[in-house]
Protein backbone atom coordinates (compact mmCIF):
# COMPACT_ATOMS: atom_id res chain seq x y z
CA UNK A 1 0.00 0.00 0.00
CA UNK A 2 1.49 3.34 -0.63
CA UNK A 3 1.29 6.29 1.59
CA UNK A 4 1.03 8.80 -1.01
CA UNK A 5 -2.08 11.24 -0.93
CA UNK A 6 -4.30 10.16 -4.44
CA UNK A 7 -5.39 13.86 -4.52
CA UNK A 8 -2.54 16.40 -3.93
CA UNK A 9 -4.94 19.11 -3.35
CA UNK A 10 -6.42 17.08 -0.34
CA UNK A 11 -2.72 17.50 1.20
CA UNK A 12 -3.60 20.25 3.44
CA UNK A 13 -6.96 18.75 4.80
CA UNK A 14 -5.63 15.93 5.53
CA UNK A 15 -3.12 17.34 7.32
CA UNK A 16 -5.33 20.01 9.46
CA UNK A 17 -7.58 16.61 10.13
CA UNK A 18 -4.44 14.78 11.65
CA UNK A 19 -3.64 17.80 13.83
CA UNK A 20 -7.40 17.57 14.57
CA UNK A 21 -7.88 14.25 15.72
CA UNK A 22 -3.99 14.00 17.61
CA UNK A 23 -5.68 17.26 20.11
CA UNK A 24 -8.89 15.09 20.43
CA UNK A 25 -6.44 12.05 21.48
CA UNK A 26 -4.59 14.32 23.65
CA UNK A 27 -1.05 14.83 21.38
CA UNK A 28 -1.17 18.59 20.63
CA UNK A 29 1.80 20.59 20.86
CA UNK A 30 4.23 17.48 20.75
CA UNK A 31 7.48 18.06 18.58
CA UNK A 32 9.38 15.17 16.53
CA UNK A 33 11.61 13.47 19.06
CA UNK A 34 14.02 10.94 17.25
CA UNK A 35 16.84 11.10 18.90
CA UNK A 36 17.60 10.32 22.78
CA UNK A 37 14.83 11.61 24.92
CA UNK A 38 16.82 11.43 28.49
CA UNK A 39 15.94 15.05 28.82
CA UNK A 40 12.20 14.67 27.86
CA UNK A 41 9.87 14.04 30.40
CA UNK A 42 7.83 10.84 30.94
CA UNK A 43 4.04 12.20 30.60
CA UNK A 44 5.58 13.21 26.84
CA UNK A 45 8.22 10.19 26.12
CA UNK A 46 4.39 8.05 26.45
CA UNK A 47 2.39 10.49 24.36
CA UNK A 48 4.82 10.44 21.54
CA UNK A 49 5.12 7.07 21.58
CA UNK A 50 1.32 7.05 21.42
CA UNK A 51 1.07 9.45 18.36
CA UNK A 52 1.44 6.10 16.00
CA UNK A 53 -2.29 5.74 17.12
CA UNK A 54 -3.67 8.87 15.36
CA UNK A 55 -3.27 7.34 12.10
CA UNK A 56 -5.28 4.38 12.96
CA UNK A 57 -7.75 6.70 14.78
CA UNK A 58 -7.54 9.24 11.50
CA UNK A 59 -8.63 5.81 9.75
CA UNK A 60 -12.05 4.90 12.00
CA UNK A 61 -13.47 8.26 11.74
CA UNK A 62 -12.99 8.23 7.92
CA UNK A 63 -14.72 4.90 8.14
CA UNK A 64 -17.49 5.69 10.04
CA UNK A 65 -18.40 8.92 8.07
CA UNK A 66 -18.40 7.04 4.81
CA UNK A 67 -20.76 4.35 6.52
CA UNK A 68 -22.83 7.22 7.92
CA UNK A 69 -22.66 9.04 4.28
CA UNK A 70 -24.04 5.63 2.95
CA UNK A 71 -27.02 5.27 5.15
CA UNK A 72 -27.85 8.61 4.63
CA UNK A 73 -28.48 8.30 0.90
CA UNK A 74 -30.53 5.46 1.26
Amino acid sequence: MSRRVLVPEAMGKLEKFKMEVANDMGLDNIQNHNADMGDVPSNIVNKIKNSGNVGGEMVRRMVEAAEKNMVDKI
